[in-house]
Parts: structure tokens; sequence; C-alpha cells
């Protein structure tokens, strides 16, 4: 029985990190220079980055859905590509196979240059 326990908590642990960690395939790095040229009515840019971040560094005709929050209201988001606004690559991936799951084709992502590195290191290392 223990061992049963144990084979399931490592395939557990693995299928664990690899959904996090695993980068999506054909889903691509954008700059933000790509997505406003591919920004004409063909592809639909979600900012899946949290409610504060996505409010002081705002990304013209995005729309703003929290990875949280993209579950409920995936279906506001309109059936054409999409090019993702992350935070973070572990945010990306989470982001890109929920909507692929929901039947959405995610093209492309980009992480926003200045939240890249965490703000609070150098907040605290001054200190």
């Amino acid at each position: 029985m223990s061992l049963l326990m144990i084979v399931t908590l490592i395939v557990g642990s693995g299928l664990f990190i690899l959904h996090r960690y695993l980068p999506v395939s054909h889903v691509k790095k954008m700059d933000m220079s790509e997505i406003a040229a591919k920004n004409d009515g063909m592809v639909v840019p979600v900012d899946t980055r949290d409610y504060q971040t996505s409010s002081q560094d705002k990304m013209d005709h995005a729309i703003c859905l929290p990875l949280a929050y993209l579950e409920r209201h995936h279906q506001d988001i309109p059936q054409r590509p999409i090019v993702l606004v992350c935070s973070d690559e572990v945010e990306k991936n989470l982001a890109a196979r929920l909507l692929k799951r929901k039947g959405y084709e995610v093209v492309g992502y980009t992480i926003p240059a200045k939240h890249q590195e965490c703000r609070a290191m150098p907040c605290m290392i001054e200190k």
C-alpha cells in the first residue's frame, strides 16, 4: 500500500512540474513592437498579469484578465488568435495551456521588460 502512495506522489509531482515549467509548443516569444504590428484586429492581446501590475503598465487594446480569473471568464475573449502578456514563464505556460484546452489559438507571448526581474530585491539590498 505504501509503495502505491509513493509512486502516486512521484507521478503527481512530475505532472505538476511538467504542467508548470515545460514550455508550451507553438507559442513563440514576441516583443511589444511585434504585437503592436500584428494588432490590426487579427490577434487579441490578453494581459494575464495581476490587476495592480497591468494597471501600472497598460497595453492598448489588451483584454485584462488575470490568470486567477481566466478559467471563469475565458468566454469574454473573442475567438481569434491570442497573444499573452504575462509576468513570468510559469504564468505564460499555465495561461496558454488553459486557453488551448478551451479551444483558443495562442500564437505568442511577451513578458514586459520592466517586470521580468523582481522589483523587491533592489529595495531589500539598499536597506
